[in-house]
């Protein structure tokens, strides 16, 4: 099936050897490097002191006076953005039909050195930029910049989006860089990818390309630059840091992404490596160039460009995509500098440090992450415009629900707890006596960890999946967090201020926002395609979309969408928490909640019983269905329900956050599994604290769990402050 071919039409990228592409590229074809040791004082506790920086003068030149207050991240994004824009000649376009998918990898501290939502620097673009369609802050660390493209290219031919900005950013920030080090991961001198792999240099950056549909830019004029054929991801589900040594999770992202453009190993003219510089990254991806390529890996000639600008982290993906575009272009492979002459000759083509002119018709672009996250990208030469067909619609049913917060542990304690309006305001989900995994991860794991594993498997259970060793392999995981494993950023932000030469490595590992996912995949061994959201109060039911256009996508036909955040303080006492009451207060709270999304006919053939249908989501304009919904349960806040009330008079409005206190995507998860759950037996969360509504009269909301018939559609909303609003329609079976 020939589906609406996507193009790159314009590229940006600000990095160690760049203020943009026509410099970026001029030095990657000449060789010259940007390592350099790191000048900030504040680094010389360390041993390894190179990276690739981008001067100030660089960031400050190309910004006006106006973007001058914006941190670090926000300016190397927006400059980067601003490039890709202006060459795509992009003057012209809905703005709610233009989004964005940024990849980022670290929490951005503001002047007071506390972090920002992780979606912050995506809001501060949009605002900037004028986007207002689908917007997603996707966090899989290393491989988040490609996984970002991959998005993007679904956001198009699902038909959300008509142009979207994918890309990703990272500055070099002093607790990452205490934390490789901890690792003993970082190289003393500029790294050696591939030949002297004795470790890597961070870097810092940013990197966005344009994509839209190939018939809409030749409409208008545009240039396509390539074409983003395909793209696969995997998860390993085999630790935390390491790479699995087999190559299995590299091996089956390319094999993935190769099927998803439809081509074969014999079609690929250049590989973009991830090439760390570790030895276990580089010697896993070396055998993932045998198992794909077979007797043809040593003529398939494959390069990192990390050996120039560092590991720019979230950043990568989209560095090393811009790269692969413009190698596209020119017919030259840019080579691996810093390749010893003593290194023995291997039967791979690493092109060694010059450059090299052939013919490129295609591109594959790696990248591999903490977690066990693996995304390969597919770029060709553009074609001419063609015919093509539609991305087939599959219906997608909700079959099992996993929530583990204060209320209870699984949906029937859950339910109970709900019928008798108990309330667990900010409580933590108790699991003592429970294990949910083999012992000896267990007993290692963090809390967040161990929730959402928890729920991933009381849903799976729920949904009485008992499925062949081979069918888990191609079962997908979205995982959706506002903020990761405060357990673990809190234990290590503390070690590195007692001594940044020994920070805690094993909460390290958990700093990163997929670490649970990765975590969840290892313990239920599923080593399907694998993201991580992380948009605030919205991530889950952008996850829940992610989960549908893997499904619509043929990548899945089941898909485990986890929910998980915490809150390691003190909980007020006697805090008033009603949602819709104008004197509510807010409590924050911790739960972790999965729910198992299927493709309808995979439900029916193993005779599953779904809770409910899903007919559709919206994250840009808000939902436009012409099905009136029965029940709608929101997020608590006033705005909400003033839009609700007048939008939907009639339709009794409720929420959960005055059960457990807010839970950040958690909550939203919970809305999502407790509207699938009236759908299916007649019961939802009551507003039994509610006095002086802020919008309507008590009339407007739902006063008891026991709904008087299971409603045939409930809709629900989530929101993350100053940013994204998601809207999910369920609909009974």
């Amino acid at each position: 099936m020939a589906l609406r071919p996507v193009v790159v039409t314009g590229l940006g990228v600000i990095c160690a050897i760049g203020r943009d592409p026509a410099e970026f590229w001029h030095r990657l074809t000449t060789g010259q490097g940007g390592l350099t040791p790191i000048q900030d004082p504040a680094f010389a506790v360390f041993e390894a002191r190179y990276a690739g920086q981008v001067p100030d003068e660089w960031i400050n030149r190309q910004l006006p006076e106006s973007d001058a207050a914006l941190d670090r991240t926000a300016r190397l994004a927006l400059i980067a953005a601003r490039q890709a824009v202006a060459q795509a000649g992009l003057t012209s376009i809905d703005a709610a039909r233009f989004g964005m998918i940024l990849g980022k990898c670290q929490a951005t501290p503001d002047a007071a050195g506390h972090y920002q939502p992780m979606h912050r620097t995506q809001d501060v673009l949009a605002d900037r930029l004028g986007l207002r369609g689908p917007r997603i802050l996707v966090s899989t660390a290393c491989a988040a910049g490609g996984n970002a493209v991959g998005l993007a290219k679904d956001k198009i031919l699902t038909g959300a989006a008509d142009a979207v900005l994918a890309g990703g950013v990272d500055p070099l920030l002093f607790g990452t860089y205490a934390g490789f080090a901890g690792l003993k991961a970082l190289s003393t001198g500029p790294c050696r990818p591939y030949s002297h792999s004795d470790g890597l240099n961070l870097g810092e950056g940013a990197a966005f390309l344009l994509l839209e549909p190939l018939d809409l830019a030749l409409a208008r004029g545009a240039v396509p630059l390539a074409e983003v054929a395909g793209y696969g991801l995997s998860a390993d589900a085999y630790h935390a840091t390491a790479p699995d040594p087999t190559g299995r999770g590299g091996t089956s992202a390319m094999r993935r992404a190769l099927a998803d453009a439809g081509l074969t190993t014999g079609d690929v003219g250049y590989v973009s490596g991830h090439g760390t510089g570790t030895p276990a990254n580089d010697a896993m991806e070396a055998k993932v160039m045998r198992t794909v390529f077979g007797p043809r890996a040593g003529q398939v000639p494959t390069s990192s460009i990390k050996s120039f600008v560092g590991h720019t982290l979230g950043a990568a993906g989209a560095v090393e995509a811009v790269a692969a575009v413009l190698a596209l272009r020119d017919g030259i492979a840019p080579p691996t500098i810093g390749f010893a002459a003593d290194a023995v000759p291997g039967d791979l083509d690493f092109v060694p440090n010059v450059a090299r002119k052939l013919p490129i018709d295609t591109v594959v672009s790696n990248n591999y992450a903490f977690g066990g996250n693996n995304v390969s990208l597919i770029l060709t030469t553009p074609g001419p415009d063609r015919a093509y067909e539609e991305l087939p619609q599959r219906e997608a049913v909700i079959t099992g629900l996993g929530p583990v917060s204060g209320l209870g542990v699984g949906i029937a304690e859950t339910t109970e707890a709900i019928l008798a309006g108990r309330q667990a305001l900010g409580a933590r989900p108790s699991l003592e006596g429970r294990t949910f995994a083999p012992r000896s991860l267990w007993r290692h794991m963090n809390n967040l960890s161990r929730m959402a594993i928890a729920a991933s498997r009381l849903s799976w259970e729920d949904a009485g999946l008992k499925l062949p060793r081979k069918e888990l392999d191609d079962v997908g995981l979205v995982f959706a967090t506002g903020a990761g494993s405060a357990e673990s950023t809190g234990g290590f932000d503390d070690s590195i201020a007692v001594n940044p030469n020994k920070p805690a490595v094993l909460s390290f590992s958990n700093v990163v926002l997929n670490a649970t996912g990765g975590a969840v995949c290892q313990t239920l061994g599923l080593r399907g395609p694998t993201t991580t959201i992380c948009n605030g109060g919205a991530s889950a039911s952008i996850a829940l979309d992610c989960a549908l256009e893997m499904i619509r996508a043929g990548k899945a036909d089941v898909v485990l969408v986890v929910a998980a955040d915490e809150h390691v303080g003190a909980v007020p006492e006697g805090a008033f928490v009603s949602p819709y009451d104008r004197d509510s207060g807010s409590v924050p709270g911790s739960a972790a909640v999965a729910f198992v999304v299927e493709a309808a006919e995979h439900c029916a053939a193993r005779g599953g019983t779904p809770y409910a249908r899903v007919l559709g989501t919206s994250h840009a304009d808000g939902p436009t269905w012409d099905e009136r919904p029965e029940l709608v349960i929101g997020g608590g806040d006033a705005e909400e329900a003033a839009s609700v009330l007048a939008a939907l008079p009639g339709v009794p409005l409720t929420a959960s956050a005055g059960l457990t206190g807010d839970c950040q995507a958690a909550t939203g998860a919970l809305n999502i599994a407790l509207a699938a759950l009236a759908i299916r037996d007649g019961v939802a969360p009551a507003l039994t604290g509610l006095t002086t509504p802020a919008a309507g009269g008590l009339a407007d909301y739902l006063s008891k769990p026991n709904l008087p018939e299971p409603p045939g559609r409930a809709l629900v909303l989530s929101s993350a402050p100053g940013s994204v609003r998601g809207a999910v329609l369920l609909g009974a079976v």
